[in-house]
């Protein structure tokens, strides 16, 4: 059970949708939904803070959580303009996760379901600024949240799917009234990325490490191109064309993916890459609320003894043509996924989170950096290759360095979009052009920076890892090793990134 002092307690119910489900706080949130309307938020805000707890590391990393809680639903807002926030909150399919028996999140399912006509009355009026193009994005998994009712919910369902029609109808009326060209603005923006992590944020010098990733990743690539087909000369486009295509239908995508997950595992296993690696993760399709990412993991969460992980990837959408279902099932490639594999359960998310559970404090066993852990997961794409991984076939480099080069084009969409610099369209020929996407998924990554500005966080977060590693080997010298970094830097949890190289003792 979460020991959660009221403090921490204040923290977690400003995200009590993730942390149920990513920390585990199941006794605490399970068949609750917290008050998101504009009253009750500014309620959570001001409940905020309290006396300083005795471990430095711990009050720190509480303490930008708080930070960031007032920055995100203060000043910025984010329950005004983000569907998400209250999409999370309704959403039922984290109970179809086994974190523990079937009558117990029965039960917490129902009291969820009988509260969604309250929380949606308070979501329509929080979701007062959101965007058409935001609004157009969440529209299909608002919608999607219906598959979560059944016949046998009887008239609390019935009221349950009036509401969510209701949810709906407000998001189609953004979509055609909602500003159609929303942009956070450079000093809102530089608020949203330095609330949480104790980093400087300079809009700048991240587009200058946009640029040296890019140029690095693409040496990469290219390199993997002449591996595997030394007749092209290096050709990128020639030899892409054929790692896109390398993938089956939907269903086979789902099968190989779980297979990767096994191969990663078993790598790190043997290379003693972190303490601990999640082995058994269930890979499927994502449920219909969960649809607007191309794949999503829900794995065991810290404060949670039982289940396992699910990894769920989204099919095409059935109304699509064919052309857009093709290209759609191409982001899928057999590359791109030993790549996601990695970074969705071993060494990346699904372990770290194993390695929380470990942890004795409550704070650092239930609170998550998204730059910290996003970061980790990007940085072991690469940390993989290094080390050997799948290194007799250079499919792997090149879905890796392929995947790298999606996540920095996401930093230039990003400062682009947000400075004004960029219309959504010319994010998407971005996406095309730099990152070899097309049709849906070029449009939804550039419609993933409209919404999620801190979609920057994989490669910044990559970065600062790779800095953190290059300060413990200058401190350790020769007692440096891998295995060592990686346990340290996983014992604090998943802090903010920039309080960690003193708490290793290698602070430049």
């Amino acid at each position: 059970m979460a020991d959660l002092f009221p403090r921490l307690r204040h923290v977690c119910d400003m995200d009590a949708a993730y942390l149920r489900e990513y920390s585990g706080l199941h006794d605490e949130y399970d068949g609750r939904i917290v008050d998101l309307s504009p009253a009750g938020v500014t309620a959570s805000l001001a409940a905020l803070g309290g006396p300083e707890l005795p471990d430095p590391h711990d009050e720190a990393q509480l303490a930008a959580t708080e930070n960031a809680m007032r920055a995100r639903f203060g000043r910025l807002r984010q329950h005004r303009w983000d569907p998400w926030v209250h999409v999370e909150a309704l959403d039922l399919s984290p109970y179809d996760r086994p974190y523990t028996g079937e009558l117990a999140r029965q039960r917490a399912r129902a009291r969820h379901l009988a509260g969604w006509p309250d929380a949606v009355d308070n979501a329509i009026e929080a979701l007062d600024e959101v965007s058409a193009p935001v609004a157009a994005m969440f529209l299909p998994a608002a919608r999607g949240l219906a598959a979560g009712v059944r016949p046998s919910d009887g008239e609390a369902g019935e009221q349950a799917l009036a509401a969510l029609d209701r949810f709906a109808a407000h998001l189609e009326k953004a979509t055609r009234d909602g500003d159609p060209a929303p942009a956070l603005g450079r000093a809102d923006l530089t608020a949203l990325l330095g609330c949480e992590d104790r980093v400087a944020v300079d809009l700048d010098e991240l587009a200058a490490v946009a640029v040296a990733e890019y140029s690095r990743m693409r040496d990469i690539l290219a390199d993997a191109a002449d591996r595997l087909d030394p007749a092209s000369g290096g050709d990128i486009g020639r030899v892409n064309a054929r790692i896109r295509a390398d993938h089956g239908d939907f269903a086979q995508i789902v099968a190989d993916t779980g297979a990767q997950v096994a191969v990663a595992a078993r790598f790190v296993h043997e290379h003693d890459l972190v303490p601990i690696v999640d082995d058994t993760c269930v890979v499927e399709p994502s449920p219909p609320a969960r649809a607007w990412a191309s794949g999503r993991v829900s794995w065991v969460a810290p404060w949670e003894t039982e289940g396992h992980a699910l990894f769920h990837v989204t099919g095409p959408r059935e109304h699509w043509s064919r052309s857009d279902r093709e290209s759609w099932l191409d982001r899928f490639n057999r590359s791109a996924m030993a790549v996601m594999a990695v970074h969705e359960i071993g060494p990346g998310h699904c372990s770290h989170a194993l390695m929380m559970g470990r942890m004795t404090s409550p704070v650092r066993r239930t609170l998550w950096s998204e730059l910290f852990f996003e970061g980790w997961a990007h940085y072991a794409e690469e940390m993989m290759w290094e080390q050997g991984y799948q290194d007799h076939d250079a499919r792997y480099q090149f879905g890796m360095a392929q995947e790298a080069m999606i996540r920095i084009v996401r930093v230039q969409a990003v400062l682009g979009i947000h400075t004004g610099a960029l219309a959504l369209d010319d994010a998407v020929a971005l996406f095309e052009e730099r990152a070899f996407l097309a049709g849906p998924a070029a449009r939804s990554e550039a419609m993933r920076a409209v919404w999620e500005p801190t979609c920057i966080r994989y490669t910044w977060g990559k970065v600062l890892m790779r800095r953190l590693r290059e300060q413990a080997e200058a401190a350790w010298g020769d007692a440096f090793s891998l295995p060592r970094f990686h346990r340290e830097l996983m014992s604090f949890g998943s802090p903010p990134v920039g309080i960690v190289d003193a708490a290793m003792g290698v602070a430049a």
